[in-house]
């Protein structure tokens, strides 16, 4: 049953539309404005994320207490109020650095191409190194056997010098 309290048999208000006058009694005056100020507070915030638009929300309460939500900042608000060409400049400067931020990776994609591709050499250098000093290192055995034998054939043919 909307309206009723039927634990304590005292009546209330429940949900129900209030004529748009000013509130007299102090404590309904509070809670009322406590409650709508955050919802209008809720509000802007959903307004604000949905659409995407800068908005500046003053309120001061019925004790004089000031209450404000900026979004993104009071300063750029204040800025955009007084200087509403400044959303053209900005959105010419917002395109300019997306321009030159793309320009900045595409850059910054082709050093790391750069850099793998000069990696990647130093590391064939590096093989080929590696390779040619293998091979000496092989052919090390055949170097000290062909230098002896070598030598054996000069001693023979000067043996054989010798005997003629």
């Amino acid at each position: 049953m909307a309206g009723s309290d039927s634990g304590s048999g005292r009546q209330t208000r429940g949900r129900q539309r209030i004529p748009m006058k000013l509130i007299e009694n102090q404590d309904d005056l509070y809670a009322t404005f406590s409650k709508r100020r955050r919802g209008l507070l809720k509000k802007a915030c959903e307004l604000s994320t949905l659409c995407g638009v800068d908005l500046g929300i003053i309120i001061f309460s019925p004790t004089n207490n000031p209450f404000s939500l900026w979004n993104p900042s009071a300063d750029s608000v204040v800025a955009r109020y007084r200087n509403p060409r400044q959303l053209d400049e900005l959105l010419g400067q917002k395109d300019e650095i997306n321009e030159a931020d793309k320009r900045q990776d595409e850059m910054d994609r082709r050093r790391e191409k750069v850099w793998w591709e000069q990696v990647e050499a130093e590391r064939v250098q590096a093989d080929n190194e590696k390779e040619k000093w293998d091979k000496a290192r092989q052919q090390q055995p055949y170097k000290r056997r062909l230098g002896e034998l070598v030598s054996h054939l000069q001693a023979v043919l000067k043996l054989e010098l010798l005997m003629m």
